[in-house]
């Protein structure tokens, strides 16, 4: 007679007690399974994959060491750490911002192209210029607002002795030929403003860029300019410029004792340029625009970004994608009655 091992008599009556074990994990891994579609038909459709098909492109409107620049970098640098790709930082300066935008929008479709740039080629040239070669819209997917820059109002203490925002005013209303400096569409915009409101005879100066202009500030060349922050800071700290009045609404925190246009007489003055990113709709589809722009918000809210923006001199903004719609079809309205008053528009 055979001989049988104990443990295989028993393996039929053991078989009841397996087939339990199997079916109550069946049924639990169903009640997971159903848990989880419960769960994603509340949040809805699965997030998109979290790294890019293709390189990123960023084009930026000014030039090389501009805020514009500097705030493309940074970016440049998280998106790449994000996205597993590469991302390469292209500067095309000129024609206020209009070379940058109309490359973006003609951009091959081998990478994502995005646009660095700000209130010029999405606010103001809509007015400043007869006919654009790319529609501010239609062409392109809002990303995020990602700072603005207030002007300061420059002198050289050389030159111009006013000691207070209120000593330049009577210096300024009592002289017949003043000059002002701008080099770009916001400061000519604020220069502007400023003139008229305060009732000043002045001629703008144009450059082609902030430290062309400074330099000549420096130089004793004209009277007073409109400067944005990022290049206007280091000369303050540094002394060789004073600063006498802020176009924003609020101090800001890197010059705290330097008043407002609006806390000095000219009430509810505010004017800043501010700096964005959008994706050129050519290149960059709809789902991959929308993590581009969280992955953006990520970059700016965080204490790095934040301590990064407000170094350089410019005040951190509402980063969401709708904010920046509603920002340029407002200034695109509020700057447009400005440079058709001012007679900024080109011929």
């Amino acid at each position: 007679m055979p001989i049988t091992h104990p443990s295989v008599r028993h393996s039929a009556s053991s078989r009841p007690w397996r087939h339990d074990r199997l079916r109550r994990a069946a049924v639990a891994g169903l009640a997971i399974a159903l848990c989880a579609t419960a769960a994603l038909a509340q949040s809805g459709p699965a997030p998109v994959a979290e790294r890019l098909d293709k390189p990123v492109r960023i084009i930026v409107a000014y030039g090389a060491g501009s805020a514009s620049d500097s705030i493309a970098r940074l970016v440049g640098e998280g998106l790449s750490r994000r996205s597993g790709k590469p991302v390469i930082v292209e500067n095309k300066a000129g024609a206020d911002g209009n070379i940058a935008a109309e490359a973006a929008v003609r951009a091959p479709t081998d990478s994502h192209t995005l646009l660095v740039s700000g209130s010029s080629t999405h606010a103001a040239n809509a007015t400043v210029y007869k006919k654009l070669a790319y529609d501010p819209e239609a062409d392109f997917t809002p990303l995020a607002t990602m700072a603005s820059t207030p002007f300061a109002l420059l002198v050289n203490p050389k030159r111009v002795q006013a000691a207070t925002f209120k000593d330049f005013l009577a210096w300024a209303r009592s002289e017949n030929a003043l000059s002002f400096a701008s080099a770009n569409v916001g400061g000519r915009i604020t220069g502007e403003l400023f003139k008229q409101r305060a009732g000043l005879k002045a001629v703008n100066v144009t450059y082609r860029n902030s430290s062309q202009a400074m330099t000549d500030l420096i130089g004793g060349q004209f009277d007073y300019y409109l400067c944005d922050m990022v290049t206007a800071l280091p000369q303050i700290q540094g002394g060789t410029v004073r600063a006498l009045a802020i176009s924003s609404p609020e101090r800001v925190s890197s010059l705290p004792d330097v008043p407002t246009l609006a806390e000095s007489g000219f009430a509810d003055f505010d004017v800043s340029s501010w700096i964005a990113i959008w994706s050129a709709n050519a290149s960059t589809p709809q789902p991959t625009s929308r993590l581009l722009s969280r992955w953006v918000g990520e970059i700016l809210d965080s204490p790095e970004g934040r301590r990064f923006l407000v170094g350089k001199g410019l005040v951190p903004a509402r980063v969401e994608a709708s904010h920046l719609l509603e920002l340029q079809r407002r200034d695109t309205r509020l700057w447009g009655k400005i440079i058709i008053d001012a007679g900024m528009q080109q011929p």
